[in-house]
C-alpha cells in the first residue's frame, strides 16, 4: 500500500468512526434479531399513522412496526423506533414478551433493505405513560428503541404504561 493510499485509507475510516453516519445508507430494517429473546428473523413493517395513532393493529404475533415519524433507518437524524405487541387477544404472547428481562450489553441485529446487518447492544429501559410521546423521539441515528406495552391494570382491562428499552449501534460489530 503506497503512502497515499494508506493515508486515503486512514482518513475514510476515521470519517466512518467520528461521522458513521456518512457511510450509512438511507435503507430500511426488514427484519430483526434479539437472540436473549429467542427472535430471530422478525419481519419489520413501515407503522403508519391513521386516524392520529400509529396503525398497531397490522401488527401481529410475528410482526415488528417501524414507527413512522421517526428515524427511517440507520444512522437517519432520529433513533428508529420499533414497536411489537407483549401479547395479543387470548393471552397469546407477542414478539416483545420478554422485552423487559433483556440485560443490558443484549445484542440486537436489524437487517436493512440493502442487506447490510445493523448491531446494536442494549443500553437501558424506562416507564412511560402512554401520553409521553416526546421521549421516544432522540436525535441520535446510532441510536434504537424498542417499545411495547407495559403493567397490565386488570380493573381497566388495559395497559397503563409502555416499556422503552434503548440500544445503541455497537460500531465495532456493524458492516460500515
Amino acid at each position: 500500500m503506497t503512502m497515499f493510499s494508506r493515508r486515503r485509507f486512514l482518513g475514510v475510516l476515521a470519517a466512518a468512526i467520528v461521522c458513521p453516519h456518512r457511510t450509512m445508507s438511507p435503507a430500511p430494517p426488514v427484519s430483526l434479531d434479539i437472540p436473549a429473546l429467542n427472535l430471530l428473523n422478525v419481519p419489520v413493517m413501515p407503522l403508519p399513522i391513521v386516524n392520529g395513532a400509529w396503525d398497531e393493529a397490522r401488527l401481529g404475533a410475528r410482526e415488528v412496526g417501524l414507527l413512522q415519524t421517526t428515524g427511517r433507518w440507520p444512522g437517519d437524524a432520529l433513533a428508529m423506533v420499533l414497536a411489537a405487541h407483549v401479547t395479543l387477544e387470548g393471552g397469546v404472547r407477542g414478539p416483545f414478551y420478554g422485552l423487559a428481562a433483556l440485560r443490558p450489553n443484549a445484542r440486537v441485529t436489524l437487517q436493512t433493505q440493502d442487506g447490510r446487518l445493523w448491531h446494536y447492544r442494549i443500553i437501558g429501559r424506562r416507564l412511560l405513560r402512554p401520553s409521553d410521546v416526546k421521549a421516544i423521539y432522540h436525535r441520535d441515528g446510532r441510536r434504537l428503541f424498542l417499545l411495547t406495552c407495559a403493567t397490565w391494570n386488570q380493573r381497566r382491562q388495559a395497559y397503563a404504561h409502555r416499556l422503552l428499552v434503548g440500544a445503541t449501534m455497537d460500531l465495532t460489530a456493524a458492516e460500515l
